[in-house]
């Protein structure tokens, strides 16, 4: 009877329990389908939250949102940081177009009951600029324009299936003497299909918030961000392939809009050390092809190279006739 008893209460327990897993994944996909339409159409500050720093990430175009153990996801993908390795880091550097430098650091720590608690911080410098007055007469003096958020955050597993990640980051934004800052809120959620092995799906809702100061009386949005996507391990092939959506809050003409902001890349693994990686961005293509002649821009290539515990990244991204960007890292455990 006792044994019966405990039986039942431990049987009630996990209904209870996959009840509550079921309406955790519910509201959080309700969430990032119904908040971005409250904020579409509306204009957006700190663009720069949606580059993409991480080399790996960006030679496939940002196409492979389901990343996991990769301390480089984490304003990618947030839920990507749950099986990261204790005390991973990564330091990446941006060689964007017209000199305009960035990059970011990021560390992760793994807690046995918390999950993994990260930090990061991403930055652009746009260099400086000549000061003009009303007449466009220079005046001598020089000003910066500078950009930079930090983020904190915490991943870990829903359960076997579902991993999730949440970042609260704070955005800071300078030019000359005007300032503006913001808050906002990242939120990630990565299921490993269990029907089909190697097969992840992802969701994510990025810069949730809102500005707290702003440049004199301008006040802007965040520039939200919703994107989903799949990946798959090929079985008898040492190549995972991604497709993903991107932006999908930015105001449409149509619906079909919508299925031309989609990404697609690859990574293949040519030895036990050495990464291949392509992207294609039909989005990024379209919008460079209104305005030259060039037929490849949109494409983004990379490689990866282990080396003991340290991984090196290179991703090269084609701007056609605006150039290239070209983005370098490295990623490893402090010990």
């Amino acid at each position: 009877m006792n044994l019966r008893l405990t039986l039942m209460q431990q049987s009630n327990k996990a209904g209870c329990y996959m009840i509550k897993k079921k309406q955790i994944i519910s509201l959080v996909i309700l969430l990032m389908i119904n908040i971005p339409v409250v904020f579409a159409g509306v204009t957006a500050g700190f663009e720069f939250l949606r580059t993409d720093f991480s080399p790996r990430s960006s030679s496939m175009s940002g196409a492979n949102i389901t990343l996991r153990d990769d301390i480089t996801t984490m304003f990618v993908n947030p839920a990507g940081m749950a099986d990261c390795e204790p005390k991973q880091f990564s330091i990446n550097y941006t060689n964007h177009i017209l000199d305009i430098g960035g990059g970011s650091i990021a560390y992760s720590h793994q807690f046995p009951v918390i999950g993994a608690i990260n930090f990061g911080i991403n930055y652009f410098d746009y260099g400086n600029f000549e000061e003009t007055d009303n007449n466009a007469i220079k005046t001598g003096n020089q000003f910066s324009v500078i950009d930079f958020a930090f983020g904190i955050g915490i991943a870990r597993h829903l359960d076997q299936d579902f991993t999730y990640g949440i970042n609260l980051k704070y955005a800071y934004s300078k030019i000359e003497n005007y300032n503006a800052s913001a808050m906002a809120l990242d939120f990630g959620l990565i299921y490993d299909a269990p029907f089909q092995e190697n097969l992840r799906f992802a969701v994510t809702l990025l810069n949730l918030g809102a500005n707290f100061k702003y440049y004199g009386d301008l006040q802007e949005s965040l520039p939200l961000s919703l994107n989903i996507g799949a990946s798959k391990k090929l079985a008898h092939l040492p190549l995972e392939i991604a497709l993903s959506f991107q932006n999908l809050t930015d105001t449409a003409e149509d619906m079909s809009d919508y299925l031309k902001r989609f990404s697609i890349g690859g990574e293949f693994k040519l030895s036990e050390p050495l990464r291949l990686r392509l992207g294609y961005s039909h989005r990024l293509h379209e919008s460079l092809a209104t305005h030259t002649e060039e037929k490849f821009g949109g494409i983004t290539a990379g490689i990866g190279f282990i080396w003991k515990t340290l991984r090196f990244d290179y991703s090269y991204s084609n701007q056609s006739s605006l150039g290239s960007i070209q983005r370098f890292g490295i990623m490893g455990r402090l010990w």
